[in-house]
């Protein structure tokens, strides 16, 4: 019975015409995003070819010359992944719809 726990697949409810429609928006939203460059390349999020290991190179990179000359060094990661798990209170949804506008996202 273990076994068969841990092999548990849930099922989606949403409709194959709906699925294609939810891929087409994703094309259409990553293309928009690369056009219009709204995300810097200093992002490895959500960005193909990129992973938390281009980060951490990129980040030692950045960081060593500065640790070499004897200079402070201070950094913050945050980890959001549970940021996107509930919906957020109506401000923060205004902030948010806000914020796709001035990317171009109407």
């Amino acid at each position: 019975m273990t076994h068969l726990l841990n092999t548990y697949q849930p099922l989606s409810l949403t409709s194959v015409p709906s699925r294609i429609m939810e891929q087409t928006h994703l094309e259409d939203i990553l293309k928009h995003k690369e056009d219009r460059e709204v995300i810097r390349d200093s992002q490895h999020g959500f960005t193909n070819g990129k992973s938390c290991l281009t980060n951490l190179v990129a980040f030692y990179d950045g960081v060593t010359p500065s640790m070499d000359k004897g200079k402070a060094t201070g950094v913050i990661y945050l980890h959001l992944c549970k940021a996107f798990e509930m919906t957020p209170p109506p401000p923060l949804l205004q902030i948010l719809a806000a914020r796709l506008e001035r990317y171009g996202f109407h």
